[in-house]
């Protein structure tokens, strides 16, 4: 059996070769692309997010270390509920009493109520004084004050309860977005009191980039506009967030705040360099394929060509990032397919089966 399902396995393989690696494409096409000019960026801390104590009480446990990766709703410390729980559970007894009570004085107040309807038909019939007809019905009016204080209680009791139902989902230190601790401001067994900080994140798209640019620079880009970064080999798009009014004096340039489109794939390390493409100038025609396509590597990019049905890998010197695409400035020309799906490990010369076009 074992036998039979290596040479089904090797004849699959064989048939997969023969058909050519699946991949798919995108063509190298002429797009207007505005000049552009290198810069420099780094990491910042665009948002943090603070996470205080909402009630008085000692750390009991904590769950989390500085550097620590966090998801929404993960647990970072517990607060000491012992006199909480205590609290509510006199409370609760107390509701308990309360409900009970209310139950006998309805049934009292129904007592009243039939004795005085018996009076009344008494007093009717001549049969009893007035007088004593208005003590049964002063015996009804205070039945129905002792449940009218009674159901005042309860409701009373229950805003107390729900206050401290509150307090103790307090002692639980959750977090409402997932990102990185870069801050512990506390210990097992302090005291902490309510708004006291405990913790601080840095969210996983709290991070920013900032940069110093030229004045000519500046002037190219507008809020809103995308430009394209790169860091530890890996393009990342970025908007611009704010133009900050205020120029260095020294070197006479200005910063631009950006914010990541889409999460980083790495942890990245605030501080942490990044090179940036800003557009600059005039536009002008240059060849452009899909990011997809780039495959970063130690001495620069590279990318997998599709040249008469099989691969050709080839080196290329990128330029200004375009959206989705970049620009090409050697190493193509219009009209060249290249891989954007399936080009880890293809090797010159080995046959590919196009499944797709992305342009």
């Amino acid at each position: 059996m074992r036998q039979l399902i290596t040479g089904l396995s090797f004849l699959v393989s064989q048939s997969l070769m023969a058909a050519g690696v699946p991949v798919y494409v995108d063509k190298a096409v002429i797009t207007q692309v505005q000049s552009g000019t290198a810069a420099s960026g780094r990491v910042v801390a665009g948002e943090i997010y603070t996470l205080s104590a909402e009630i008085s009480e000692s750390i009991r446990s904590m769950t989390v270390r500085v550097g620590d990766r966090v998801k929404a709703g993960d647990e970072l410390a517990r607060l000491d509920d012992t006199e909480i729980r205590n609290n509510l559970k006199s409370l609760n007894n107390r509701m308990r009493y309360l409900k009970a009570q209310l139950a006998l004085l309805n049934q009292r107040k129904a007592v009243r109520e039939k004795q005085l309807r018996r009076a009344q038909s008494l007093t009717t019939k001549d049969l009893l004084t007035r007088d004593a007809t208005e003590e049964v019905e002063l015996n009804v009016i205070n039945a129905e004050s002792d449940v009218g204080k009674t159901l005042y209680e309860l409701e009373d009791l229950k805003i107390e309860i729900a206050g401290v139902a509150r307090q103790l989902n307090h002692t639980r230190v959750k977090v409402g977005t997932s990102g990185r601790i870069i801050e512990v401001n506390v210990t097992e067994g302090q005291y902490v009191r309510s708004g006291d900080r405990l913790f601080q994140l840095l969210p996983d798209l709290g991070v920013e980039v900032e940069a110093e640019v030229r004045p000519e620079a500046y002037e190219s880009v507008s809020v809103g506009q995308i430009i394209t970064g790169k860091i530890r080999q890996s393009f990342y798009d970025l908007k611009v967030r704010a133009l900050i009014a205020e120029q260095n004096q020294r070197t006479g340039s200005r910063t631009i705040r950006l914010q990541f489109v889409s999460p980083p794939k790495e942890s990245l390390v605030l501080g942490e360099p990044i090179d940036l493409r800003l557009p600059i100038g005039q536009m002008s025609e240059q060849i452009t394929i899909a990011k997809d396509a780039v495959i970063p590597s130690k001495d620069g990019h590279r990318i997998v060509l599709i040249i008469a049905g099989k691969a050709e890998p080839r080196r290329i010197t990128l330029g200004a990032g375009v959206g989705n695409r970049i620009a090409v400035t050697k190493g193509l020309k219009a009209g060249d397919l290249v891989v954007t799906q399936g080009q880890e490990g293809l090797r010159k010369g080995q046959k590919v089966s196009i499944l797709g076009d992305q342009s």
